[in-house]
């Protein structure tokens, strides 16, 4: 029986999820969210996930949200497929180590900021010195990221969940740098985590889960 899959178009954290139910061949049933029009706010869906935020899966009428441990549950759910954290007991927390870091670090101390002075005040101009302070952060986690690869992905040949969790951010960071080019953001990204990215990017499901209207 296929879950059901909720999300919203260009949600990194939906996103990260998206990925992972193509990788692992799960079979869903999509639901994409409009938030302007406050869908995750209707009743029918805070029924399902009562902080009414994406994403959320319904398995067999077991709803479960926050994007980490979906990607857990799906994991330990679903046994076909790639494990999402694999190896033993060190490999797996390396992996829950990096997913933590990456939304901590890459994407709070990061991304976040950048993106809340250039588009989340209503127009307002956006303080520059925050953007480089912010900026700053960016290029250190991007270089330290790329420290951490261990052969093709983070943990080795095979995609893991922290492979998952970190591209959402690296697309931000490309398309931030496509709607605002002053930006450069994409000069921060090593050339080794560049070609990391260009591996997601050719993964076959790639392109179903990219925001069509990033395109």
């Amino acid at each position: 029986m296929a879950l059901d899959f909720y999300t919203g178009q260009g949600s990194p954290y939906g996103w990260r999820v998206w990925l992972a139910l193509e990788l692992k061949a799960i079979p869903y049933n999509l639901h994409v969210l409009s938030f302007s029009a406050g869908d995750t706010r209707k009743p029918e869906f805070i029924a399902i996930n009562p902080r009414h935020q994406v994403p959320a899966i319904v398995d067999d009428g077991y709803a479960v949200w926050e994007s980490t441990v979906v990607l857990e549950y799906l994991d330990e759910k679903f046994s076909a497929g790639p494990k999402l954290f694999p190896g033993d007991v060190k490999s797996r927390t390396r992996v829950r180590r990096l997913i933590r870091e990456i939304d901590q670090y890459l994407d709070l101390e990061g991304i976040d900021p950048i993106t809340t002075e250039f588009f989340g005040k209503d127009g307002a101009e956006p303080d520059l010195a925050k953007v480089e302070k912010a900026k700053v952060r960016l290029g250190e986690e991007l270089a330290f990221l790329s420290t951490q690869l261990q052969g093709r992905f983070l943990t080795g040949d095979e995609i893991s969940a922290a492979d998952l969790v970190l591209y959402p951010w690296y697309g931000y960071v490309k398309r931030v740098t496509v709607r605002k080019p002053e930006t450069k953001l994409t000069d921060l990204v090593p050339a080794a985590l560049k070609a990391w990215g260009d591996r997601i990017e050719a993964l076959p499901f790639f392109d179903k889960t990219f925001p069509p209207h990033w395109k």
